[in-house]
């Protein structure tokens, strides 16, 4: 048989009835395969083009069958092609493929898509490198290696007043979830009252830990406060409160200091902890709020002695404290935004002292501007931002100090309005004054007695208790004393400030916590004799003048100083209450809890082994 007989036979023998669609392509005339499935290059006579069998009449490659049959996987009889496709012996199905791929072509598939080459020299690299991908990749999900453990939360409570807490066993879900909300709602009470973020977070893990909850998560940002929890079976609580509007009040916070540090202790169980806490949340104020105006009244009477002013600017800087605190309570309820009640607050305290110095009822009005300013200055916002930046709370620390940055620019638009405005009504001229600092024994003892008067004050004003009023009028007096010794001294405003706070710091810590409450409440209180008022009124004024007799430059430079100066106390502070922490306090809170726990340990020791 020649070679063409051979090539014609399987058309020959295909079956009648053959649709059109399954004929097989006539060759051309030379013999060689068709176009369709056939090589880019074309093939001699009788032989197959890539992909297909090197003879006539073979299979093509990846495929087994006999001559003139279609390759395994298709269907038809011999000398036949499946559906769908059209070849002559020796080529190709159309796709290189029957209708259903064969395994060799499904592995090619495969290759194909991993980038692997059909030349045997580039197949090798390009598989050593997959390899290598998957031996890494392997052993990045499979490491055997242990994670790193995180430090148990507890480990927080260190140096504070709730260390060694008595800690119960695990609780189920529900339980966790009444002690979270037990957490969060003191935490969210003490956010309001006035405490500062370190002891927020540290009261919130206290009372977990205490109640069995000792790994808990706990993210304090601003006015947010969110607690994790995840028990052994993996299911999770999270809890969270926010903090909308602050209301300063010192009595609460002892409160709720003395029930976290029973909690801590084991001394109350969770159904009484939650009166108690349902109970201080109802508590009312310790003082009506006539005598806080008053308060506030007195101290800046007694802050207008201190920088030097007379007995009449100290009884007028009475009158319009009382009554500038009243004007700022009526433009709140309108729902004015705290920023602009400051500004006409610094506004009026100025107009109001232009116009007594007008009528010769004081000499130097700037005494009670700078004493009128004390009660604008953002005290706790100052020294709690510094105290967020330096505990690790730095987002909660710039939200607080952009707040008391508005406000410090809120008083100096103020201070500053009011000037011109006095100018354009022709009253007295306000001269910038530094404070004396003379030594006379009279000077001196009015001085203190009038430090004694602020920082009472201060404490009454911000609701604390009565057993708190003396420690933080003691405590204030002496960081003034502190403070009048280094300028005579010699040192820098800065410098003087910085140490007289660490004196309060130091002092008011542990002397806050023998009485039972955080040191937050006498700090503030401390430190209102320490505030620089007249350096801020001094800095407005010069940059209201005018550019040729003193420059911007001057003006912005000497805000920027007394700024440093006020936040010098906050750094002082927040340094004295942690040196604080080294002196003999507590102790016998911690050796009780201690005992309270190897009581507990004991008793259970003897529950199991039967001992009666």
């Amino acid at each position: 048989m020649t070679q063409d007989d051979r090539l014609r036979r399987p058309q020959e023998d295909t079956p009648a009835g053959t649709p059109a669609g399954d004929a097989v392509a006539r060759p051309d005339e030379r013999g060689t395969a068709p176009r369709t499935g056939a090589s880019p290059t074309g093939s001699e006579a009788g032989t197959a083009p890539r992909g297909g069998a090197a003879e006539a009449g073979t299979a093509p490659r990846g495929g087994t069958a006999e001559a003139g049959t279609a390759p395994r996987g298709g269907a038809g009889e011999a000398g036949t092609v499946p559906r769908g496709s059209a070849t002559e012996a020796g080529t190709v199905p159309r796709n290189g493929a029957s209708g259903t791929e064969s395994k060799g072509s499904r592995r090619a598939r495969v290759s194909g898509l991993l980038g692997r080459s059909r030349s045997g020299g580039a197949a090798k690299p390009a598989r050593s490198a997959q390899q290598i991908a998957r031996r890494a990749v392997t052993k990045i999900v499979e490491d055997p290696s242990p994670t790193t453990q995180p430090i148990p939360i507890v480990a927080v409570l260190r140096n504070t007043p709730y260390s060694a807490p008595v800690q119960e066993a695990a609780k189920s879900e529900d339980e966790a979830r009444m002690i979270l909300d037990l957490a969060v709602d003191l935490g969210q009470m003490m956010l309001r009252a006035g405490a500062s973020s370190q002891d927020v977070e540290v009261s919130v893990i206290a009372t977990c830990t205490a109640y069995g909850l000792a790994t808990v998560e706990v993210d304090l940002t601003a006015n947010s406060l969110t607690v994790h929890y995840t028990d052994g079976m993996g299911n999770i609580v999270t809890v969270m409160r926010v903090n909308r509007e602050d209301s300063v009040h010192f009595a609460k916070l002892s409160a709720i200091h003395a029930l976290v540090t029973e909690m801590v202790d084991g001394r109350i169980d969770y159904e009484r902890a939650r009166e108690r806490l349902d109970a201080i949340r109802k508590q009312k104020r310790p003082y009506p709020e006539w005598l806080v105006d008053v308060s506030w009244g007195a101290l800046v009477a007694g802050f207008v002695n201190l920088v030097g002013g007379s007995y009449v600017s100290s009884l007028l800087g009475f009158i319009i404290a009382i009554a500038n605190q009243r004007f700022g309570a009526l433009l709140g309820r309108t729902g004015m935004p705290s920023f602009f009640i400051v500004v006409i607050q610094a506004l009026t305290i100025t107009v109001l002292a232009m116009g007594a110095a007008t009528l010769n009822l004081i000499a130097s009005p700037q005494f009670l501007v700078a004493a009128g300013i004390v009660l604008l200055l953002p005290t706790m916002g100052l020294i709690s931002a510094v105290q967020d930046a330096i505990t690790d709370f730095p987002l909660t620390a710039s939200g607080r100090a952009i707040s008391v940055a508005l406000t410090f620019a809120a008083i100096v638009t103020g201070i500053a309005a009011g000037i011109m405005i006095g100018r354009l009504l022709n009253l007295q001229t306000i001269e910038v004054t530094l404070p004396a600092t003379g030594t006379q024994f009279l000077t001196t003892l009015v001085s203190l007695f009038a430090a004694v008067i602020v920082a009472a004050g201060g404490a009454t004003a911000m609701q604390a208790t009565k057993r708190y009023i003396l420690p933080a009028a003691i405590i204030g007096v002496i960081g003034f004393a502190i403070m009048v010794a280094c300028l005579v001294g010699g040192l820098n405003g800065i410098l003087t400030s910085f140490l007289a706070s660490t004196a309060v710091g130091v002092l008011a810590r542990p002397v806050a916590l023998r009485l039972g409450a955080p040191a937050i409440v006498l700090v503030i209180p401390g430190l209102y004799p320490l505030l620089s008022g007249l350096s801020i009124f001094n800095a407005a004024y010069l940059i209201v003048q005018p550019e040729e007799s003193v420059g911007l430059a001057t003006g912005l430079s000497s805000l920027f100083t007394a700024l440093t100066v006020n936040a010098a106390l906050g750094v002082g502070a927040v340094f004295g209450t942690f040196l604080a922490t080294w002196l003999p306090y507590g102790q016998g809170r911690r050796t009780k809890a201690e005992a309270i726990v190897q009581d507990e340990g004991g008793d259970a020791e003897e529950t199991a082994t039967g001992a009666p």
